[in-house]
């Protein structure tokens, strides 16, 4: 049985292939004490930003939208599929910091 996590990071791309590669990276080497899941909208991108998460990424939960759903349209869809209890919207140039999501779920 897996336990569920206690976060869902929610990251929307839209033709961010760098910037959403750099914000993963440094998700998954900063977190250590939380668990989490994460999930990344891909908003229809054009320059492989949903492939590239896909293949350096195999565990983030990838949902390809074949429409632009927008910045906030694409976090609630995410959200109300979500099953934890704390969502973290993240912006895909966002870069984490060693403990920066471990220290808020604490504070949380």
């Amino acid at each position: 049985m897996t336990e569920t996590p206690e976060l869902t990071v929610i990251i929307v791309s839209y033709n961010t292939r760098e910037l959403t590669l750099a914000a993963l990276r440094t998700l998954y080497e900063t977190t250590k004490a939380t668990s989490f899941r994460t999930v990344v909208l891909d908003n229809a991108s054009a320059d492989g930003s949903a492939d590239a998460v896909a293949e350096a990424f195999p565990q983030v939960e990838l949902i390809r939208s074949s429409d632009n759903l927008g910045f906030a349209r694409a976090n609630n869809v995410v959200a109300e599929a979500a099953e934890t209890e704390w969502l973290l919207l993240l912006n895909p140039d966002t870069e984490a910091y060693e403990g920066a999501v471990d220290n808020l779920m604490a504070f949380a």
